[in-house]
């Protein structure tokens, strides 16, 4: 008698169909499956420096740490003085007097503290190299307490600066009133300390004067400078949002709030507002 299969049973082509897509299953039931979203990251935990360095400074400093509009970060010479705490309280307090806002959050910006320490150690991991200065000492980042000597510092002008940035100088005077009433004495001296090497104004220890400017050839520097920038009797001041700045107005800190087009300027022309002007020390 012949055997017969049952009804129900599959036949074997189809048992070993089965088998195969049973295999498959278990293979990859560990596997996410394809167009799944991501979690999100909590803005919170971001902590990648070049994600934050990205989404907060570049705009100012420059993708790279530089050719920005603001100071350039990537400088092995500034970073080789600046105070690493200098660096953290400048990201977390801004400046006053400048378009450098607050970026901690209790000072009404978006950064919180393992930021901005992801911030200030990248900065340094990743731009701060060893620099010589070729056997002179650096002068100080600040100046502190010290006083300049302003007709000092107007002959070092003459000597060392007026080429380039007196009037009618092909790179833009920086005597001029209203460039100084939008610039700070630090912004001064950070600048002529460590120049701008992105845009080939060189630093402290490559001037005409045939030495290396001393501290407080840099402090007569500011204090020339400082001496030519008008008096500006401002007693109020518009708080930006997330700047962190308030309180009286003081020379160069005028904020956007007193722009062209704000409701107590609308109409004016020619009143520009130090966050547009104004770079980053």
């Amino acid at each position: 008698m012949r055997n017969s299969v049952p009804a129900t049973m599959p036949s074997r082509p189809l048992l070993c169909a089965f088998a195969v897509v049973s295999i498959a299953v278990l293979l990859t039931a560990g596997c996410e499956p394809p167009g799944k979203p991501k979690p999100e990251i909590a803005p919170a935990d971001i902590t990648d420096f070049n994600t934050l360095f990205s989404e907060n400074c570049s705009g100012c400093h420059g993708m790279d740490g530089k050719n920005g509009a603001g100071r350039p970060l990537n400088d092995p010479l500034y970073l080789a003085v600046i105070p690493k705490d200098t660096l953290r309280n400048v990201i977390e307090n801004g400046r006053k007097g400048t378009a450098m806002p607050a970026w901690a959050r209790d000072r009404g910006g978006p950064l919180y503290p393992k930021q901005i320490t992801a911030l200030v150690d990248g900065i340094e991991q990743n731009w701060a190299k060893p620099v010589s200065l070729k056997g002179v000492a650096a002068p100080s980042y600040s100046a502190g307490n010290a006083e300049g000597d302003s007709a000092n510092g107007k002959k070092l002008f003459a000597r060392n600066c007026f080429m380039c940035h007196g009037k009618g100088a092909p790179i833009g005077s920086v005597t001029d009133p209203v460039v100084l009433a939008l610039a700070s004495d630090q912004y001064l001296r950070t600048s002529i300390l460590f120049g701008r090497p992105d845009f080939g104004m060189p630093d402290f220890r490559h001037l005409k004067l045939g030495r290396a400017l001393s501290d407080q050839d840099v402090t007569d520097l500011v204090a020339y400078l400082s001496s030519m920038r008008p008096p500006i009797a401002l007693t109020a001041h518009t708080v930006e949002n997330g700047t962190g700045q308030g309180g009286q107005i003081t020379t160069g800190n005028q904020g956007s709030g007193h722009g062209p087009g704000s409701p107590t300027n609308k109409g004016k022309q020619g009143n520009r507002s130090a966050s547009s002007e104004q770079g980053v020390k």
